[in-house]
């Protein structure tokens, strides 16, 4: 491991605690139990002579996450949580699952405490069931979603693909009921092809459907004869989702994640590697968990020839701290390591043949790194 890299993390997840304990003194212009002098110089000169319409609140943040940048991990910052209210909640968790985005829906709380929707997107699921924005989702299933509370039922809208819901719908001074096929299909981040007689699988990122898709393909991957496994400009993801995704094309490895608290968490391949050529194509935006399945193929995978350029260079992670004020602290915690290799951040993982290649031209007839990927495996 090399310790000049990840000296100035170690020093950012010491600071943590403290800064977990004292940020709101530093959103009250404090610093060590007392008002910093500078600051309040600035306030009381713009207060006297200064414009009237100075945003102290927006200033604050803004000192907050001066300071927390100049700490020189961009990683690392805070927020305002404003979902820490539960309704704000559960509508952020409507708002970025699987079946509103690819059932084409946004909601919003409605004056009455219902359901609003507020943006449909053509031709998706919800547009074409009918549902237009300004439609009010007063029951779910027969039960009303005001009386349950917003933050406590509005998200049972939310479901796996093809399963079905019972709406109230009211529109226009009129109330009906219809029942909802929920779509998750548009998400789908892992597809396959078959390019002659090589197997091409694109793997866009590593969410929540990623292990089901890689499931729905495993028998093309078991009767593969050559296979061409793409990361190009996937940004990570879940490692629990990339270790079973990776799982299928390595034998028994292990990925670990090093906390700078002292904790070590990791994640485990198993034997049975499909035994067939493969090329792993990557470039400057494979990164995070997209790069410890690069690294894993590249120490436990049979026959694994990597392609490309080099990848991103993340190999730390982070977490959340809540904060008095209700605000959060984004803050990185520790660092990755996979099998013997050192931590690849700031450096990256270099392919076995590198190809430049602009990333615009990713799926055109001018891209040559997929070329040479099938050229390896002529």
């Amino acid at each position: 491991m090399n310790i000049g890299k990840i000296t100035p993390y170690i020093a950012i997840g010491l600071a943590c605690s403290g800064l977990t304990a004292g940020i709101c003194y530093l959103c009250m212009g404090k610093c060590a139990g007392s008002e910093n002098a500078v600051i309040k110089e600035c306030r009381e000169i713009i207060a006297e002579n200064g414009n009237p319409d100075f945003d102290d609140e927006a200033a604050n943040l803004g000192m907050i996450n001066g300071y927390l940048e100049s700490g020189g991990d961009k990683y690392t910052y805070y927020f305002q949580n404003y979902n820490a209210d539960p309704v704000e909640e559960n509508k952020s968790y409507i708002n970025t699952s699987g079946t509103a985005k690819a059932s084409g829906f946004q909601v919003d709380v409605s004056e009455d405490g219902n359901i609003l929707l507020t943006e449909i997107t053509p031709n998706l699921a919800a547009d074409k069931q009918g549902l237009k924005v300004g439609d009010i989702i007063t029951h779910i299933d027969g039960v009303s979603v005001s009386e349950k509370g917003f933050g406590n039922y509005a998200n049972k809208i939310l479901g796996k693909q093809d399963t079905e819901v019972k709406l109230t719908v009211y529109r226009d001074g009129e109330t009906f009921d219809m029942t909802f096929k929920r779509d998750n299909e548009l998400l789908r981040d892992v597809n396959s092809k078959m390019i002659d007689d090589v197997t091409y699988i694109e793997i866009s990122a590593f969410g929540e459907f990623s292990a089901g898709h890689m499931s729905s393909i495993s028998e093309e991957i078991e009767q593969a004869e050559k296979i061409i496994i793409d990361l190009r400009n996937n940004p990570g993801g879940q490692n629990e989702y990339m270790i079973q995704a990776v799982d299928h094309f390595v034998d028994a490895g292990v990925a670990y994640m090093h906390g700078y608290d002292g904790t070590e968490d990791s994640y485990s391949s198993t034997d049975g590697a499909v035994d067939v050529p493969i090329v792993l194509l990557v470039n400057e935006k494979t990164a995070s968990a997209a790069e410890i399945f690069t690294s894993m193929c590249m120490q436990f995978g049979r026959n694994i020839t990597v392609v490309g350029t080099n990848t991103f260079g993340k190999g730390i992670f982070q977490q959340e701290a809540d904060l008095s004020d209700g605000g959060k602290l984004h803050y990185t915690a520790g660092y990755f390591t996979v099998g013997d290799w050192e931590c690849w951040q700031g450096k990256g993982i270099a392919p076995d043949v590198e190809i430049e290649m602009d990333s615009a031209l990713i799926g055109t007839d001018e891209d040559i790194q997929l070329q040479k990927a099938l050229e390896l495996l002529e």
